[in-house]
Formats: C-alpha cells, structure tokens, sequence
C-alpha cells in the first residue's frame, strides 16, 4: 500500500487578483508563504513522510518546500502535476475572461468536465497526465508515504478519478481550499480517498475557488 498526501498550493497572487493562472508561474502571497509553514508543521506531526514531489510551478513548490526542507528531502518536480492549462485565458481577469469568451466560459462554469479551456487543454487532458503519474509513483514506491504539491484542478480530477466521477458530471466535486491536505491510498491498484480537504491546521484560511 501506498500513502498520498495531496497539497493544493497556498494562497497566491494570482488567487489574490481573480486571476487564471493556468500554467503560468505565478508567486505565492504572503498569506499563502505563512500557509505552506503551517502545511508543513502538521504534516510533520502527523505523518511520517518518505519522498516529496510536485508541480514545477512556484506556487505548489514552495508550498511543500518547507516541508521537504525539515524532512532533508529532495522536492522531484514534475510537468505532470501541472495546473490545467487554461489556454488564452491564462494572466486574464476572471471578469474580464467572463466578458470575452461568454459562451466557453458560461461552459466551463457549468460543465467543466466536457469544456476545452481556448487554446488549452481540457479537464480529461489533465486528469489523464495527473493520473498517469500517480500511478507510476504509486508502483515504485510500495509501503511509503507521498506527498505531492499540486494544485486545484489537479486535485479535483484526481478525486474524480479516485471515486469513478464520469468526468461530465465533475462540476459535482467542488475545489478544495488553498493549502489543503487530500489523503489516498493506493492498495492492488486501487485509489481510496481517506480525507478530503482538510484544513484545520492552518491560523490563516485565506482561499479562493476555481482554476487558479
């Protein structure tokens, strides 16, 4: 059995100022650096951690590097656990993307699992690479802990995939908060979430839902 525990990044910048970020690099803010401390500290009181790896984007990095630096660990960075790649939206004002791109946006808002960011990727483009790494990370490293640093999307496509939520209907999963824990298990090939979300560590709750 493999143990996973899933990192939405903390509160950025680009959650600050209503931003797609997508996959641009985008900083954490200064709540979301006193978040990935407090990440780190429950994390180390609560598990007993044997790797550590993440989004190559700043924003999840430096959210589990506290953590790894604690722990004497190496952070293994990887494209896959990448946020979705929101395409021409990317930088662009929430309100802004929802004025220029009416109909794709009214989509996404609705029925995110069957909508194509313009240009980008879609939600089963991300799931399929998010997953696919999982997997090989859950084959080479039987009886350990994982933690990964991701973000948003990537965590709501993997609980989609994990429970069997067809992606059509994955508007039924809601994000969970920045710098939240997800836990999984990963036993004969099967994934089962063991907690979802959690965030009762953390003296600062600043977060924002959606794509950030």
């Amino acid at each position: 059995m493999v143990s996973f525990i899933i990192v939405r990044h903390g509160f950025s910048k680009g959650n600050k100022e209503k931003r797609f970020s997508g996959q641009m690099d985008v900083p954490l803010d200064e709540a979301g650096l006193r978040q990935a401390k407090s990440v780190s500290d429950y994390i180390l009181h609560s598990f007993k951690v044997d790797k550590v790896y993440s989004s190559d984007l700043s924003r999840a990095y430096d959210t589990v590097e506290p953590l790894a630096k604690a722990l004497d660990l190496e952070i293994i960075k990887t494209k896959a656990f990448r946020e979705v790649d929101v395409g021409e939206w990317q930088g662009r004002l929430i309100e802004d993307v929802k004025l220029e791109y009416p109909e794709s946006f009214k989509l996404y808002k609705e029925k995110p699992g069957i909508a194509r960011f313009d240009g980008g990727e879609t939600y089963g483009e991300c799931q399929e690479r998010a997953l696919r790494e999982i997997e090989k990370i859950a084959k080479e490293n039987d009886g350990k802990t994982i933690v990964i640093g991701t973000h948003g999307g990537v965590v709501r496509n993997l609980r989609a995939a994990f429970t069997g939520t067809p992606l059509e209907n994955i508007e039924t999963i809601p994000h969970v908060p920045n710098a939240s824990i997800t836990v999984a298990e990963y036993d004969r090939g099967r994934f089962t979430l063991k907690i979802v979300g959690y965030t009762d560590y953390l003296t600062d709750k600043t977060t924002e839902e959606g794509v950030k």
